[in-house]
């Protein structure tokens, strides 16, 4: 009897133990959702890049004691988008231009895997069967996603910006590529719930994936030109990556050197400062601006 009794108590304790768990993380999580804003506000780009991969380990293993914590989840997908985006795929870059080709595909691979993380983050945070959809037939999962409703906004975004970013890093897998509709689908959704969701980046996609072909391909540079103008009306033209990658994508898939040139410039004579709440996104800009226009004779 006394040994029940002591079971039934070790049982007791640990329940009580695992819910303090579960409790401690659900409030920290309310602090890391106001933190997280400093590294976006970071003028030093390499002091964020060194900070961001503690930071995400940190966050999973909260997310380990609160595995539905939806804090925690859209901490996380938006921090890996964000940090392969910024530092792992301007390394791709950096390789590609050295003719380092080895080093490139070793990064691609790299940036391939953090951007699907960020893809299954943004599922997990949608639930109730996203995760088994998307890689289901295209019909049905564009009726789920025309039925999804506001909050599922955040979720849908990151999935969508993920999995697109995944395949533009993998043009020449055929099985990746055909995952491209359910993505634009997912951004056309997030648009017409929220047009300036996180900054209008749903719009600067969306204008990315009208300008990867050329015209001739069926590519579609005057929608994507109108898809870029509305991401960057959000924030009244403060936040720089939309315009710099309108340059970059438009300019050179339209053969239009001096839209690429004059673009590319104009970023770089806008101050990082002028929108304090994404600095170290307008610092990234910056770099990225001037990499392109140091290889502009190649491009053009």
């Amino acid at each position: 009897m006394s040994r029940n009794l002591a079971l039934v108590a070790l049982c007791a304790f640990a329940l009580v133990a695992c819910n303090m768990t579960k409790f401690t993380a659900n409030t920290t999580s309310k602090v890391i959702e106001v933190a997280s804003n400093a590294l976006n506000q970071e003028n030093d780009i390499e002091l964020a890049r060194e900070a961001a991969p503690g930071s995400l380990k940190t966050i999973e293993g909260f997310l380990m004691a609160s595995p539905e914590n939806e804090i925690f989840l859209a901490t996380l997908a938006e921090g890996y988008c964000n940090y392969t985006f910024g530092f792992i795929e301007s390394d791709v870059e950096e390789a590609r231009w050295a003719g380092k080709s080895e080093l490139e595909a070793k990064l691609t691979a790299r940036a391939t895997n953090l951007y699907l993380r960020c893809m299954n983050y943004g599922l997990k945070l949608l639930g109730d069967g996203w995760d088994k959809d998307i890689h289901g037939d295209l019909r049905a999962f564009e009726s789920r996603v025309r039925n999804a409703k506001a909050d599922h906004v955040k979720g849908m975004f990151w999935t969508a910006l993920g999995l697109a970013s995944a395949i533009n890093l993998n043009k020449d897998d055929i099985d990746m590529v055909a995952y491209l509709p359910k993505a634009k689908i997912l951004l056309e959704r997030v648009v017409a719930l929220d047009p300036n969701f996180n900054y209008g980046l749903g719009h600067m996609a969306l204008g990315m994936l009208a300008a990867s072909l050329p015209k001739a391909l069926g590519g579609d540079p005057e929608g994507a030109r109108k898809h870029f103008d509305s991401a960057m009306a959000a924030t009244s033209g403060k936040f720089l990556i939309p315009k710099v990658m309108m340059g970059i994508t438009l300019g050179t898939q339209s053969g239009d050197r001096k839209f690429f040139h004059d673009t590319l410039v104009q970023v770089l004579a806008t101050s990082p400062a002028v929108f304090p709440d994404q600095r170290l996104g307008n610092e990234l800009a910056h770099v990225k601006a001037k990499r392109y226009l140091a290889h502009e004779k190649e491009l053009f």
